[in-house]
Formats: structure tokens, sequence, C-alpha cells
């Protein structure tokens, strides 16, 4: 492909039809014969880069602004780097999303288990199905860790490519409010975009909630012409967006507010649940293995997209009764000790007060909760995690998360500030793997112990340094010790 061809449309620069053999955005990884796109961030700006990139062999530079100093390659100038290379990437890979329908899901909480969901009710309905979220990258057979929830531009472009190069017709993923922002998903265009909710996330980044809002309300500006919106009625910000919402068509779902499409929960217990989905393309009994009120929710986003897309009410059937754990989301971590011990990536007030609120109705004796809140990031959800803790918890457990740049006792003492007045069932343990032990240690039969926080995730981020960690092993380990202690006779 021609540097021409790729800057169709991007500017009115005339640019020479010179072979590109690549692309890239990062000034290391430019190879001889590929064309560098300069992209300002948060932290780095490319345009400082340019003459590594020249230095490494870039065919043509694509920058916002001319560079100071005399270059050998091409330079094309762009009004905006990061949508020219979300569209030259599109184009480099020959336009794999248009030979993909798309399922995006956006919202605070909720979005991993609705992605794992629509891939498993699609794959139920005979259609091969990637999917591109936070746990992992799913193509095929293929899976690929996860480095962002939705990947950069470049690399999202890439794994499109991929998913239609294994024959894969659909891809269901997470699209994050920074890569809204950021423009990752330019020329994408879903045929269904799904609203979860709305909390307190991301201000560190956003810095007010309305901006947060804003971005991920931009999703639905990337949908097909007839591309289904589907919003979440039991949201207030959802209510919000079905009453502005001038374009069609639109499907809401819900379990407390009138909607399209409604749940009825008949059952909810350790074994799973039986619900009712009522819509109008008729009703659906399902029996689902998946524990937790709050997966209702995501059933029901889930199963909304899909039969408005036309897929068979059997295939919501098959998929839900056979559904298993998702990794990190009310995981429940086997052993044979008795005890009970789930891990959740809730790492946000809403999220710690739905899981907590599931186990609540659950769990038959004391619930204890291990959390604690990431360094770096925003400040304004750690009091009221610690507010819903101290309100549905029996007992708190305050530790260390991915401290990142802040000393975790000073993350802490933020997150103890919300504790309800006069609670004083907590401690802090500040290391994470002893809090974990510490609290699986004070369980006792018909106890439940929530890890909160982390996850799925197989690492724990400090100061320069990231180190192997994984809140699942931990608490395997120490159910492997209990086990041999009790089997010394």
């Amino acid at each position: 492909m021609t540097l021409r061809q790729l800057c169709r449309g991007l500017t009115s620069q005339v640019a020479p039809p010179i072979p590109v053999s690549g692309v890239s955005c990062h000034s290391k990884q430019v190879r001889a014969g590929e064309l560098f796109v300069a992209v300002r961030g948060s932290a780095q700006d490319g345009h400082q880069f340019l003459d590594e990139a020249v230095r490494r062999g870039a065919c043509a530079l694509i920058v916002e602004r001319p560079p100071l100093a005399r270059v050998t390659c091409p330079v094309v100038v762009v009004p905006d780097s990061k949508r020219a290379l979300a569209l030259i990437a599109s184009r480099f890979y020959g336009e794999p999303a248009s030979r993909l329908r798309l399922i995006g899901v956006t919202g605070t909480n909720g979005k991993t288990t609705t992605t794992y969901l629509l891939k498993a009710i699609l794959e139920a309905a005979g259609q091969r199905t990637g999917l591109l979220g936070t746990v992992v990258y799913e193509i095929g057979q293929r899976h690929l860790p996860s480095l962002n929830t939705t990947p950069g531009a470049l690399e999202l472009q890439r794994l499109l490519a991929q998913m239609v190069e294994q024959g894969l017709s659909w891809c269901a993923m997470e699209v994050s409010s920074h890569a809204l922002d950021q423009g990752r998903i330019e020329g994408l265009r879903f045929d269904a975009a799904i609203w979860t909710c709305l909390g307190s996330d991301h201000l560190d980044y956003h810095q007010t909630l309305e901006r947060y809002a804003a971005a991920k309300r931009r999703l639905f500006t990337y949908l097909r012409p007839q591309g289904y919106s589907v919003i979440n009625a039991d949201d207030a910000y959802g209510r919000m967006l079905l009453e502005g919402f001038a374009r069609q068509p639109v499907v809401s779902y819900g379990t407390e507010h009138p909607a399209t499409v409604s749940i009825r929960t008949l059952s909810c217990g350790w074994e799973g649940m039986d619900l009712v989905i009522e819509s109008p393309w008729g009703v659906v009994p399902v029996h689902t293995p998946l524990v937790g009120r709050h997966n209702v929710l995501n059933i029901a986003a889930a199963s909304s997209a899909c039969l408005a897309l036309g897929i068979e009410s059997s295939a919501i059937q098959e998929a839900l009764a056979e559904f298993g754990q998702v990794p990190g989301r009310m995981e429940r971590v086997p052993n044979e000790t008795g005890l009970l011990a789930v891990v959740d990536y809730a790492h946000t007030a809403d999220a710690l007060r739905l899981v907590l609120l599931s186990l609540r109705e659950l769990v038959r004796g004391r619930l204890i909760v291990v959390f604690g809140c990431g360094g770096d990031r925003d400040q304004s959800k750690r009091p009221a995690m610690g507010q819903a803790a101290s309100l549905l918890a029996d007992h708190v457990i305050l530790t260390s998360d991915n401290p990142r740049r802040e000393h975790p006792l000073d993350i802490i003492h933020q997150i103890k500030a919300g504790f309800a007045p006069g609670f004083q069932e907590y401690q802090v343990v500040v290391d994470r793997e002893q809090a974990i032990t510490t609290a699986l240690a004070m369980a006792r039969s018909d106890d439940g112990v929530l890890i909160a926080g982390k996850g799925h995730e197989a690492y724990q981020i400090f100061d320069h340094i990231t180190v192997p960690f994984s809140d699942r092993d931990v608490v395997e380990r120490c159910f492997s010790y209990s086990a041999k202690a009790i089997a010394v006779p």
C-alpha cells in the first residue's frame, strides 16, 4: 500500500505514492520502510522522537506540526494524528472491521462479564466470535494477554485482521472511556452498542464525571445506520440517555424500571440462578450456573443485544446453561477445607457494593472483605469504597492494591475516612498476601471471604517495579497448606 492511499482524505496535502511496508507509532519499534505516526500521549509526545524514527528507517512521517529541523523523508501534516493513526491502521490492514459484525460494551462495571456472555451466546448460535477485553484477547484458539481493555488503534486493527484471517464473523469487545477519548476506534462501525452503567472511576484521567460520561457516550456515534443502542434502564444515566436519544433503534433492559427487555429472577443461590427473560422476541426461561444477583443485568444486556440482532432464544438458553466462571469476576476458588473464598475485580464503590450485596444474600455466616485501592488513580472513589465495605461487610481488612508511586498507608487512610461512624471491625495489613492469609485464617464454617480489586491480574505494581502476584494463587496456596495440615495424623 502507498502513502498516498493511506492518507486519502486525512489532509489537503498530496502525499507521494511511495510504498509503505508497515505502520508504527513508537519510534523505537520503527523498521525500515515503515510509516511513523507521531501521536501526543498523556506522558510523551511522539513529535519529540521524529529523528529517531527517521534514523531507524521510517519511509515517511505523519505529524500534527512540521518538524523544526529538516528531515530526509516525506512529512504529511494532519489535524489529528490520533484519528489519522486509527484510520491509517484500518486501511493498512484492509479495513477488517467491515468484514466483521461488532458489538461494543461500555460502562463503569459489567463490561467483561457481558462480553463473555455475548461470545458464549453467539457461539451457541454457530457464529465464530472473537473477544477483546480486560482479561484476554481471544482470536479463535489463540488467547493473548490483554494489555489494555481496548487495544491501541494500531494493535486493534491488527487483531481484527487476524480475526478475519481466522474466519471469524463476530467480535465482542469492551470499549473503555480512554479508548473513546483517544479515538482508538475510529473507522469501526458497531452492530450494537451496550451501555451497562455509570459510576465514579478514572477521574484521574477525565477530571470530572461529566467528561467521563461524555467519553463513554461517544460509543453510540460509531453505530451502523441500523445499529442498536442497548441501554440499562436501571442505571440513572442510562435513563437519561434513553430520554435524550433521537436515534433509532433503541433497546432498553432492566429489572426494576420499565424496559424493552426485562428479567424476573426466580431463584438465586450457589448452584446458580433461574431467570425469565421477557422481550418483544418472546419469553425465555433460563437456568445458569453464573452466581451473583449483580450478574442479572449483565445477562440482560447480552441477551437484549443478541435478541435484537436476530439470534435465536435457544442459543441464549444453551449458552447460559453452560456458562462458566469469568476469570476474576465473582470467581469462587475451589478447595477441600469447606471455606468460601471469592476473587473479584471490583475496584469501584458501585462494583464493591454490588458484589457485597450479592454475597450477603448467599453467605450464611460472616462476610469478610480484603481490598485496597490503586495508587496514582482516581482518589475520589477511595472513601466511597470504604463506606460500602463498612456498611455491608462484617469485617474489613485494608491492604495494598497496585500502590504505584503512592505509599499504601496513605491510600488506606483515605479509604478509612469513608467508614460509617463507629465502625471498628477492621484491621490494616499492608502486605497483600499476608492480608489474604489473615482473612482466610479468621474465617469459619459458613463465612465468606471476598478478595476484591485485582481479580484476574497476575501482577502487583509498585514504584518503578512490577512483580508477579495473583490473588487466586495466594488463596490456592493457603488452602493447600490447610489441607496438608489437616491430613497430618
